[in-house]
């Protein structure tokens, strides 16, 4: 009974900002979703919102997971997405806020952010974290075995922000600015003396911090970063951290990353979406800003592994899904 209320309350909060906006095409029945049901079959009214309003669509998403410290992480995604300009011309921005707890060794809330401004002239992206986990490491390279696991207990607060300034059709160009700063860091259980993470001394300190500058280019066609059935998207991040803001050691990366999302239907959902990234260091780069899984921006790579399962400092990444729908409308 209880999976099944929470099975129920993920539909019933989600499926209606998934399906918002799609309607297939030549498709004669109407489409109906899950809230609209319990709308009919409750016979609740809904205050019709005034003309030229432009609405806010929320929705919340329980999950639970297991962390990479081994314990279960209660996780709870809320999504807002809105228009901050016509819609004809403005792309879909979103918000999403993601607080976490074991209830023991790892708590923590993130931000997301992906804003357009009207006619798309801007593109600001973000994320902005505070977290204190216990997270497992192995080591790096992709050679690394389950045996060579140990913990790492740290505190992280994380800024990132930019803005592409739009140039010409769907290409952008901008500025960001990235901060990483590590403190309360411990290590438990290693199995050799000195450890991996102590052999590879640089940002192992008990504090570390980095401050990034990073340029940005970018191309996006996609008119709804959510949930997008047709478009493609190329992004390419070179972040600094230069000297004259006091960073602890010299370093730079590269981050290049490609999304297509083909439609497969002309009258279904039917999406083959492709996704692929490459993720390189260069110089004395901190332990905790080496690429790895689930740590580039958005938190989403090598699902199924743990977070941070591999690591190391070049890391090529490459994902396929089929997305469809369930139902007929």
């Amino acid at each position: 009974m209880r999976h099944f209320l929470l099975v129920l309350i993920c539909l019933a909060t989600g499926v209606n900002s998934i399906a918002q906006g799609y309607q297939a095409k030549n498709d004669v029945a109407s489409q109906t979703d899950l809230i609209e049901i319990l709308v009919k079959a409750f016979h609740i009214t809904i205050k019709q919102k005034p003309p030229g309003s432009k609405p806010i669509s929320f929705s919340i998403m329980p999950a639970s997971t297991t962390s990479s410290g081994g314990n279960k992480i209660l996780v709870s995604s809320i999504n807002a997405a809105f228009t901050l300009g016509h819609v004809d011309s403005t792309n879909i921005s979103s918000v999403f806020v993601l607080p976490y707890t074991d209830f023991y060794q790892n708590i923590g809330v993130g931000t997301k952010i992906n804003l357009w401004t009207p006619e798309n002239n801007w593109n600001i992206p973000a994320e902005f974290r505070i977290s204190s986990l216990t997270q497992y490491t192995y080591g790096l390279g992709s050679s690394s075995e389950k045996s060579d696991e140990f913990q790492l207990k740290y505190n992280n607060v994380r800024a990132y922000l930019s803005g592409n300034r739009r140039l010409v059709d769907h290409f952008y160009a901008g500025l960001g600015l990235n901060y990483d700063r590590y403190y309360k860091v411990g290590q438990k259980d290693a199995p050799t003396t000195p450890s991996a993470f102590e052999k590879y001394g640089v940002g192992t300190s008990p504090t570390s911090f980095s401050t990034g500058v990073s340029l940005n280019a970018l191309y996006d066609d996609r008119k709804n970063s959510i949930n997008p059935d047709n478009g493609h998207y190329f992004s390419l991040i070179y972040r600094v951290n230069p000297s004259f803001l006091e960073n602890q050691s010299k370093w730079t990366s590269v981050y290049f990353d490609f999304r297509q999302y083909t439609s497969l239907d002309a009258h279904k959902r039917k999406i083959l979406a492709l996704w692929a990234f490459y993720w390189g260091s260069y110089g004395d780069v901190p332990y905790f800003n080496l690429p790895g899984t689930e740590l580039e921006f958005g938190t989403r790579s090598g699902r199924g592994f743990a977070q941070a399962r591999y690591r190391g400092k070049q890391m090529l990444y490459l994902e396929a899904e089929y997305r469809f729908d369930i139902s007929d409308n």
